[in-house]
């Protein structure tokens, strides 16, 4: 079948010997045959189809020492109703420079880097999926596993932010995420708790909404995300909102020196709410001095009932209150 593919900017169209590749779609492979398996479900062989995937990645050089042949299995965007499955088969070369350090690579394309098990637009399908309201695990269901949903959705989400513009009013709290994690660190093999706080910034004066958000919450984080906006960017704040902390107040006089600092409602409203629940615990768990003593069912005083008289000794009555 003879298919024309006209979307590359040259002389003519381009004559391409089959059609399956280019209704295929991945860029960087070329259909070698379709197969329909027992009990449902078709099977696409694939080859590599760019010349510079033949190309070491650590010097450059292009190889032709092919060491040996590989069969991946890609996960791929679903085509129709039925299932389907991509088979790669990719060639291994040996790099044949002898000051290079690395000896052998495996083909890969943009698609499809090395290590890769999915395809980029299967990552980037259900990035989308995240960024029209669905959960990760919702986007990712019977595509991909969570962790590579939120990693794809995060990869997606860094090319679309942009720098936040300058605002008047900022307002900086923090925010505690997930459980205790640990992690162990490459250079010491010791065990290192990972951070569970982040400080966000917002705008308050404007359309903004979030800016940007730093992990901790200690003054050094919060004075470099402030630096990397530039001079320009803090010159124009004015106003900062936060809530009554020592560190991130140190953190906006050190970086806006000049920015005026006040709190903001929401924590100076929780102060003077726990501040009165303190105080009424204090009043109805201390009764007053002339407050009569509680008494039994049978309408006897519970203190001084039994108590001994002047002159005389009683034993306490096992139906009073102080027995």
């Amino acid at each position: 079948m003879l298919a024309v593919d006209s979307s590359r900017q040259q002389k003519g169209p381009r004559v391409k010997q089959d059609g399956t590749t280019i209704l295929f779609g991945l860029p960087g492979v070329r259909v070698r045959d379709v197969e329909r398996v027992a009990g449902g479900g078709r099977v696409v062989t694939v080859l590599t189809d760019d010349e510079t995937a033949a190309a070491c990645p650590a010097c450059g050089v292009f190889s032709t020492s092919v060491r040996q042949r590989r069969t991946t299995r890609p996960r791929d965007l679903p085509y129709g109703e039925e299932r389907l499955v991509v088979r790669w088969l990719k060639a291994q070369y040996s790099c044949l420079e002898s000051w290079c350090p690395r000896k052998a690579f495996t083909e890969q394309v943009a698609e499809l880097p090395a290590g890769s098990r999915v395809t980029g637009r299967l990552r980037r399908h259900v990035a989308r999926r995240v960024g029209q309201g669905l959960a990760v695990s919702v986007a990712g269901a019977g595509l991909v596993s969570w962790p590579i949903a939120h990693r794809a959705w995060v990869a997606h989400a860094e090319e679309l932010l942009v720098d936040p513009r300058p605002v008047v009013v900022l307002g900086i709290d923090e925010t505690r995420r997930g459980r205790v994690r640990w992690s162990r660190c490459e250079l010491t093999g010791r065990w290192v708790k990972l951070e569970r706080f982040e400080t966000n910034f917002v705008d308050l004066g404007g359309p903004e909404g979030l800016l940007g958000q730093a992990s901790g919450r200690r003054k050094v984080n919060v004075v470099g995300w402030l630096d990397e906006r530039g001079q320009a960017w803090k010159d124009a704040v004015q106003v900062v909102a936060m809530d009554p902390c020592a560190t991130y107040r140190a953190a906006v006089q050190q970086a806006l020196p000049h920015a005026r600092i006040v709190a903001d409602h929401f924590h100076l409203v929780a102060l003077a709410n726990k501040a009165v629940t303190e105080v009424q615990r204090r009043v109805t768990s201390t009764p007053p001095a002339n407050a009569a003593p509680p008494k039994t069912r049978s309408g006897r005083s519970a203190t001084g009932c039994c108590a001994a008289t002047s002159g005389s000794r009683r034993r306490s009555s096992s139906r009073c209150g102080t027995a």
